[in-house]
Formats: C-alpha cells, sequence, structure tokens
C-alpha cells in the first residue's frame, strides 16, 4: 500500500491549508519493518547588532575554555558545543558599490553573495542605492538540495522571525536565488499562522474526508494547467520575464510537491498552540513567539516536513526595547555607544537571548526522534551574528557558536580561534557538507570564500 503524509496540506494562492485526518495509509510501519537512519537537521539562529569580543570569553584553551558573562548561559552545553571565534566574512574583498554596510551586508550573512542596486540607500556605497544580495542563502539551497534528494519532505525550508512587520534589507536574511538574482524570501511572524500551514487537519469526519479528496483533484488539476500554460509562455518571454516566471513555477512546484509529501515518524505529534494567541507585534512577548517557534520547529522536524529553519530573534539593527531587563534603550541604540555602561547593556540583552535560545536545545533534546534517539542527536543549531563587535560595525571577528549531536559529524566540546584567517562562507560550506553534501566545497561569492569548509571541525 503507497503511503501518504499524515500531515497533507493544500497550500492555494490564498494561503489556505487543509490537512487530512489520520488514514491507515499514515500509519507507522509495523515493529518489524526495517527503520531508516534518523535524517540530519540544521537550524539557523540569528540575534542582532553584534557583541563585545573582548568579553566573550575568560580562557580560551581549545578543551578547557570558560565563558565569560553573556556567554555563560551556554555553559551546561557545552560537551555538545564547537566554538568558532574570529571567521571573517571577507566584504572588504568586494569592489566600492558591491555591497552595503556592516548592518544591511552581515545581515544577508547566510548568502555571502554581492549586493545588487535597489531601493535602501541608507548605508549604500558612493551613494549609490543598495538592494538585497544577489543569490541565494544556505537554509535555501540546503533545503533545495534536501527535497530534490527526498521527495517526501515537503518544505524546502522554513523561516521564522520574532516581531517586526516590515520586510526589507534590514530584517530579510533568508534569500531564494538563483545566483545573479535578488529574491529576498519573507519570513513567517506569526507562530499560529507557521502551525496551521503545517499540522493542521486532524478530523475524523468522513465528510470532510470527501470534501479534501475533491479538492486535492482539483488543485491537482489546477496545478497541471497552471504548468502547463506557463511552459508555452515561456517561449514567447523576455529573459526577466522569464527569470520571474521561473520563480513563480518554482512556488507552484513546491505545492505540486506538498500534494505527496510522506510523514511516517511516530514522533509527528504536534499539540494545539496555547489560547489567545500571542500579539505577534508586540516586543513585550518575543520571548513567548521565540518558544513557540522553536517548538513548531521541533514539529516541523519531527514529522519530516522540512530539514533546514532560518530563526531570527528580530532582523538585523533591531532596535526592540528590553523592558523586561529595565532597559529604557533600543538595542540597536545602545549598540553603537561605546562606554561601559552601554557595553553592559549590550551583555544583559545578549545574555538574555542565550537564556531564551538554549530552552531550543532543551526542547531538541527532549523531543523523540521516528528512528530512536531525540532530535538533538540528528540536529545542527547553528548560532550566528550580523557583527563581530557591534559599536564599530566589524565584518570580522565573528563568533558562530554550532551546536547539538548533529550525528556525531563535528568533534564537540572544543574553541577554535581562527584569527580571521578563513571566512563566515567557508562555516556555510561546512555545514553543506555536515548535511551530507560533500561535493559544496565553496559557497557564495568565490572571493568571500578562502578555499573548502573549515579546518579542524571533524
Amino acid at each position: 500500500m503507497k503511503r501518504i503524509s499524515r500531515r497533507l496540506l493544500l497550500r492555494g494562492a490564498a494561503g489556505v491549508g487543509i490537512g487530512l485526518p489520520l488514514l491507515e495509509a499514515m500509519m507507522p510501519r509495523p515493529a518489524g519493518a526495517a527503520a531508516a537512519m534518523s535524517p540530519r537537521r540544521i537550524l539557523f539562529v540569528f540575534q542582532a547588532n553584534g557583541d563585545q569580543t573582548a568579553r566573550r570569553f575568560t580562557s580560551t584553551d581549545e578543551t578547557a575554555f570558560q565563558f565569560d558573562e553573556f556567554l555563560a548561559p551556554l555553559e551546561p552545553y557545552r560537551r555538545d558545543l564547537l566554538v568558532l571565534n574570529r571567521l571573517d566574512r571577507r566584504y572588504s574583498k568586494f569592489m566600492s558599490g558591491e555591497r552595503a554596510d556592516g548592518h544591511q551586508q552581515g545581515g544577508a550573512s547566510l548568502a555571502p553573495w554581492k549586493a545588487g542596486a535597489g531601493a535602501f540607500p541608507i548605508g549604500g556605497a558612493d551613494g549609490k542605492t543598495i538592494g538585497y544580495v544577489l543569490g541565494p542563502s544556505a537554509d535555501h539551497e540546503i533545503g533545495d538540495r534536501v527535497i530534490q534528494a527526498n521527495p517526501g519532505v515537503s518544505t524546502r525550508h522554513l523561516v521564522f522571525r520574532v516581531n517586526t512587520k516590515e520586510n526589507n534589507i534590514w530584517t530579510v536574511s533568508s534569500h531564494a536565488g538563483p545566483i545573479g538574482t535578488q529574491n529576498a524570501v519573507e519570513p513567517e511572524i506569526d507562530p499560529y499562522h507557521a502551525y496551521s500551514s503545517l499540522f493542521s487537519g486532524d478530523s475524523q469526519d468522513p465528510a470532510l474526508v470527501l470534501a479534501l479528496k475533491k479538492r486535492i483533484a482539483m488543485k491537482q488539476s489546477a496545478l497541471d494547467n497552471a504548468l502547463g500554460e506557463i511552459s508555452a509562455l515561456q517561449t514567447k518571454l523576455g529573459k526577466a520575464d522569464r527569470d520571474r516566471l521561473d520563480q513563480h513555477l518554482q512556488a507552484l512546484r513546491d505545492v505540486e510537491r506538498s500534494l505527496g509529501a510522506s510523514t511516517m515518524s511516530p514522533a509527528c505529534a504536534p499539540t494545539p498552540l496555547p489560547t489567545p494567541a500571542v500579539n505577534t507585534l508586540d516586543d513585550l512577548n518575543h520571548e513567548a513567539l521565540g518558544q513557540l517557534f522553536f517548538q513548531i520547529s521541533a514539529w516541523a522536524f519531527a514529522c519530516d516536513h522540512t530539514r533546514s529553519i532560518n530563526f531570527n530573534w528580530s532582523g538585523n539593527t533591531s532596535n526592540r526595547v528590553y523592558t523586561n531587563l529595565g532597559l529604557t534603550d533600543g538595542h540597536h541604540d545602545l549598540s553603537h555607544i561605546s562606554t561601559d555602561d552601554a557595553f553592559g547593556k549590550i551583555r544583559m540583552i545578549h545574555k538574555h537571548l542565550w537564556e531564551q535560545s538554549v530552552k531550543l536545545h532543551d526542547l531538541l533534546k527532549a523531543t523523540p526522534d521516528g528512528t530512536g534517539g531525540t532530535l538533538w542527536d540528528n540536529t545542527l543549531v547553528v548560532h550566528w551574528n550580523e557583527l563581530g563587535q557591534g559599536d564599530v560595525h566589524s565584518e570580522n571577528d565573528a563568533l558562530v557558536v554550532l551546536a547539538g549531536g548533529a550525528g556525531k559529524h563535528f568533534k564537540m566540546g572544543r574553541y577554535l580561534d581562527f584569527q580571521n584567517k578563513a571566512s563566515f562562507a567557508d562555516m556555510l560550506v561546512s555545514c553543506f557538507q555536515y548535511m551530507g553534501f560533500s561535493d559544496v566545497t565553496s559557497f557564495g561569492d568565490p572571493v568571500l570564500n578562502t578555499g573548502g569548509g573549515l579546518p579542524g571541525l571533524t
């Protein structure tokens, strides 16, 4: 019997998501069936505005390293951490006019490409307007490779951001490409909408089952017609229109793929989110919203809806006022003040965000993996920031913390100082290789790579 997804969704142009109820073909395999190996997953976690590089560590021994104040929340997880200090983004290698300022270009670090022309003059070089980067981000490209190799995975990648309704060069970190094309991916900021899109549809009502079957047939028919018409239209268009149509065609293919996605893990058991819904645009709710997105991420991994997630505590240059910490100034404003008092507040903000982020570690450890163990065992969490030192907008001295069991791919429990001789793009190459794509030896613009993945990680 052909297996089908327990959480089969239809996603129409109006954004409607409808799932199928539990059917026999969706049940887990018998106990005697051969168990597949747990897939590897990756989750990027972003926090903004750089930090204070001199206060990251009190000791930098490879295995006996010691965290300073704002990184202290990571201490309980040190055995499952690979701390990468002083990576250079190498944006200084770009010619004048090919890049935006530190926040803008750094916020696109997952997509290490030159910036194209656009409508965002703030921070542009030589007074030129600077737009989105000209290429895809790692979360998108990893997801794309995953679904090419695993047609049962329904979603290329998930992109979440806490607060911030506007989407522009200051707030968007995920990009779809293709290379040479500006194609920013708008993040989901409402966890309730994200949940509905991924997990709705547990009804056992026979009438609903019949209605869903009809809608599936109608949706597939509409897709077939649309795909046929697009193929005929492509030969009549210029290159720019063909490129735009290709992006739309990709979206339609995503819908088509989701109709036949397969979810077989008994660990796929999302429960309803708490009500009433949390106001998504109130900064006072950033903790609750972040934890809801973390829970959705864990379920999405357990249900094998996706294996690549991009989560952001904010956009870059976030000026959130952390009134919960007793602060009255915005985060970005504070990051530009080079005084002991301001740095103390910056450390307080980052410590708070790390305290929130490590709750994801605990959640992954507590979530069973369908083939044994927990999600933590086969997930890599990549913690990153758009800047090194915040007050001077440094593009070098980047700190990246890799966390998780990561399928035992990396030799964890270590601190490595790259002294700005390796790049952030090299780190992304190591992420591709961890996900099983060993053919990737460079990602992004060649001048941002120093040659292969980071040495000494495995």
